[in-house]
C-alpha cells in the first residue's frame, strides 16, 4: 500500500534508508492503521451445492410427525424442570368430579355455571374466527379462477380448435356457442354462411377442453334442426335434418389471432372467407372447406 503515501505512486525513488520526505504524503500518515481492501484470489467459482433430495408425501408426513414429537418432548422436559408453567386442566361437565375432586362438592352449582359459561365463550370464539375467515363472493370467485382457467402468464402457447357445423341457424344453439366461449375466456369467431358454419376458439387448455365437450357432446345438433322444422313433415333420414358438429383440427399456436369471440353472419362464401383473412388465418376456412369436400 506504499503507492497511497508516495506522490509518484511507484517504488523508483525509494532507497534503502526509506523514501525522501519531499515525496511523501504526510497527510496520509496518522495514528490509525489502514487495512487494505480484501481482494478475492483469481480462481474458478465453486461448484453449486447439491440439490436437496425430493421426498415423497409419505416421507414428508413422517418427518413432520417426528418434528412435532420432538417439539412436544422438549416442552414436556421444560415443564418438568420448572421452566414452563404446566397447562391448566380442561374442565368439562364429563370430568368435573375427576379434575376438581372435593372442590366440586362444595358448590357444584356455581362450578357448573362457570363451566357452561366458559364452554359457550369458547364456541362463540370459534364461530367468530370462522366468520372472520369467511371469504366474500368476489374472493371466492377469485380463488376458483386458477382451478378453472389457465394462467396466460405461465403458458407460452395458445390452443386452437376448429369446428365445422352443418347448420348453426338455431338461435338457442347459437346463443350457447357464443355465451360459453365468453364464459370460458376464449377468443375466436363463429362464421355462419349458407350450407356451412365454422367455429374457431382460442385459449387455454382447460377452457378449450370444456368447450370441446359442449360442441361434441352436450349440444344436440339434430334436435335443434328438428325444432326449427317442427311445423313441416320431414323424414328423419333426410340429409337436411342430419345436422352435426365435427372437430376439424386442434393444435397450438404461439399467440391468438382474435381479440375476442364474435358471431358473423355472412351471405356469401367470399364474405365468410374474408373474416378469416382479415385476422391473418385464412387457411382455417380453406381447411374446413377441404375437409367438407373429402367427407363428401
Amino acid at each position: 500500500m506504499t503507492f497511497q503515501f508516495v506522490d509518484s505512486g511507484t517504488y523508483g525513488n525509494v532507497t534503502e534508508g526509506g523514501p525522501p520526505e519531499d515525496i511523501l504524503k504526510k497527510e496520509k500518515i496518522t495514528l490509525y492503521m489502514e487495512q487494505p481492501h480484501p481482494i478475492e484470489p483469481p480462481a474458478e467459482p465453486a461448484p453449486p451445492p447439491p440439490q436437496p433430495l425430493k421426498l415423497t408425501q409419505k416421507e414428508r408426513k413422517r418427518l413432520r410427525t417426528q418434528r412435532r414429537l420432538a417439539t412436544e418432548k422438549a416442552r414436556q422436559e421444560m415443564i418438568r424442570l420448572g421452566l414452563l408453567e404446566p397447562p391448566k386442566p380442561k374442565v368439562k361437565m364429563s370430568n368435573l368430579m375427576k379434575v376438581l375432586g372435593s372442590e366440586a362438592t362444595q358448590n357444584p352449582t356455581r362450578l357448573e355455571m362457570e363451566i357452561r359459561k366458559a364452554t359457550a365463550q369458547c364456541e362463540q370464539a370459534h364461530v367468530d374466527r370462522n366468520i372472520a375467515r369467511k371469504l366474500t363472493p368476489t374472493e371466492r370467485r377469485e380463488k376458483k379462477k386458477p382451478k378453472f382457467f389457465d394462467d396466460n402468464n405461465n403458458t407460452l402457447e395458445t390452443i386452437v380448435s376448429i369446428y365445422k357445423v352443418n347448420d348453426l341457424s338455431h338461435l338457442q344453439t347459437r346463443f350457447k356457442v357464443d355465451v360459453n366461449a365468453q364464459k370460458n375466456r376464449l377468443s375466436g369467431c363463429a362464421v355462419i354462411s349458407e350450407g356451412i358454419s365454422v367455429v374457431v376458439v382460442e385459449g387455454g387448455g382447460k377452457s378449450v377442453k370444456r368447450y370441446q365437450k359442449l360442441m361434441l357432446k352436450r349440444i344436440n345438433w339434430v334436435a335443434a334442426v328438428k325444432e326449427e322444422n317442427m311445423h313441416e313433415e320431414v323424414d328423419d333420414d333426410d340429409e337436411n335434418v342430419k345436422n352435426k358438429c365435427v372437430l376439424v383440427w386442434q393444435g397450438s399456436v404461439t399467440k391468438p389471432s382474435f381479440q375476442r369471440f364474435l358471431v358473423h353472419e355472412c351471405s356469401t362464401e367470399n364474405a365468410a372467407r374474408k373474416v378469416f383473412y382479415d385476422a391473418g388465418v385464412g387457411h382455417y376456412w380453406d381447411l374446413v372447406v377441404n375437409f367438407s369436400r373429402m367427407c363428401n
